[in-house]
């Protein structure tokens, strides 16, 4: 069923009366995306109910979205409230799912998380941020200078910003920043006004089987960003070059190179620290501002760069720009220090493709000199290790010694996987690595409890639920 005329105009900033808010259900409420979206839809005073197979956690601070939200473990028909208005379900709800059936056979609206955000930009004016890494932290940089400029901006993003302790929000103006995702052309379903597109490489290969495949898609999402929009792009990657000739818009590239003639936006006198990094800012239009970028790692330096470019585009100053970005306090599971344990600093990072485990480790090296990095990994999606597995082999390989756990695979063969696991680890050692082979979770845990050492660095990388590991007891 579609979604009415009514029930969208209570998507809209201020529409929702208090006496008569509606209800949304969320299935698959616990993803970071779909957490997102609750926090954004309580912002417009609906109310949410949602379920999911992941409990949450027995800790929730005070302030946590989960204490206004009417939440179910597992699925169930009997979820589903009565006065529900319409229902959203993560990518991984299957059609099968009992609510999912509950709900079209009441003839309810039942919208897919990407459908409803499709919705959600319809009525306003939307900056979208794409690209194969980056894209959380990049998005919620602009969120961040954009509400610190003044700007009444909504924000769906796919990762906590620790300055605000939240994921998403609902501003009362007419933009919303969010992260454009190219899995399975998801963000083809977006009409942006201002677009970045941070970096194009192999990835997803049960939707994109070459580099090719996914540079088209690409292209095919440059050329929805609206005609009086702006599209910002890296200048030195080829298959964002190839990219740009589909925008109907106007193109602006961004380098961190500060001799790169072919850039729009340049970064020079980088000055890198433990904490962050300083660095001068050059604009289209000859403007120079130095700014102050208090997260590590010179792949941030080129993301707050394309965060600047974006904020420009929608007519933010550079003076603004950079108060704005100084108090950007990075996003959960993008090298978050959890804290120290024997000595050991433990880091919780949400890479999971070799470019990014490359990026982290390196910021790790830079960050904390001479002190020896213990990387704990689990690949995510067989698929993905297959294909990159020599990528992954060399980028591990950069640390003193490279702990492998099981690959987080949903559906996928578990002897598959263990093969698998076994070849990326021969791969590792090869390349001069120390490699262990772990045989679960628990098993990293009890080996970070006997062999932290005072003055390590542990990184433990991974998309999947590696982090449970970072609070060891």
């Amino acid at each position: 069923m579609p979604v009415s005329e009514e029930l969208r105009s209570l998507l809209k900033p201020g529409c929702v009366r208090a006496d008569a808010a509606p209800v949304a259900h969320l299935i698959g409420v616990n993803g970071s995306g779909m957490k997102a979206l609750a926090e954004f839809l309580l912002d417009l005073g609906w109310k949410v109910h949602g379920s999911d197979t992941q409990a949450l956690p027995n800790d929730l601070p005070p302030d946590s979205v989960w204490h206004r939200v009417r939440f179910s473990l597992g699925h169930d028909t009997a979820n589903l409230a009565d006065e529900t208005a319409i229902v959203v379900h993560s990518p991984a709800i299957e059609a099968s799912n009992p609510e999912r059936g509950a709900a079209v056979q009441r003839g309810l609206p039942v919208l897919s998380y990407v459908e409803m955000l499709a919705e959600l930009l319809s009525s306003r004016t939307a900056i979208c941020i794409a690209g194969t890494h980056g894209k959380t932290t990049t998005t919620a940089m602009v969120a961040t200078m954009l509400r610190e400029a003044g700007l009444s901006v909504s924000a769906i993003i796919g990762g906590e910003a620790i300055a605000y302790g939240r994921s998403g929000w609902a501003g009362s103006g007419e933009l919303i920043v969010i992260e454009a995702c190219e899995y399975r052309r998801h963000f083809l379903q977006f009409e942006p006004h201002v677009a970045a597109i941070l970096n194009i490489e192999a990835d997803h290969f049960d939707c994109f089987a070459t580099l090719h495949d996914a540079q088209a898609a690409f292209a095919d999402f440059a050329a929805r960003v609206s005609p009086k929009g702006r599209l910002i792009l890296p200048a030195s990657e080829a298959s964002s070059r190839a990219v740009a000739n589909h925008a109907a818009c106007p193109v602006e590239r961004v380098s961190i190179a500060a001799n790169d003639e072919s850039a729009d936006w340049r970064v020079s006198e980088i000055v890198a620290v433990a904490s962050g990094s300083t660095f001068r800012v050059e604009s289209p239009g000859g403007e120079s501002q130095v700014v102050t970028l208090p997260v590590p790692g010179q792949h941030n330096v080129g993301n707050a760069l394309a965060a600047i470019a974006v904020c420009s585009a929608v007519g933010v100053s550079l003076d603004a720009i950079a108060d704005g970005l100084q108090t950007f306090r990075g996003v959960r599971r993008r090298f978050e220090v959890r804290g120290e344990f024997r000595g050991a600093t433990i880091i919780d990072d949400y890479a999971h493709h070799p470019t990014a485990a490359r990026a982290t480790i390196e910021t790790a090296r830079r960050a904390f000199p001479n002190r020896r990095i213990v990387v704990a990994f689990q690949p995510h999606q067989v698929s993905r290790t297959q294909h990159l597995m020599d990528e992954f082999a060399v980028a591990l390989a950069l640390a003193d010694e490279t702990l492998l756990v099981p690959i987080f695979a949903a559906r996928e063969d578990t002897q598959i996987a263990t093969r698998t696991l076994g070849e990326l680890a021969e791969k590792t050692s090869r390349n001069g690595a120390n490699v262990r082979v772990l045989t679960s979770l628990d098993h990293l845990s009890a080996t970070l409890e006997d062999s932290a050492r005072p003055g390590d660095v542990w990184l433990l990388l991974g998309a999947g639920n590696i982090n449970v590991c970072a609070s060891p007891r």
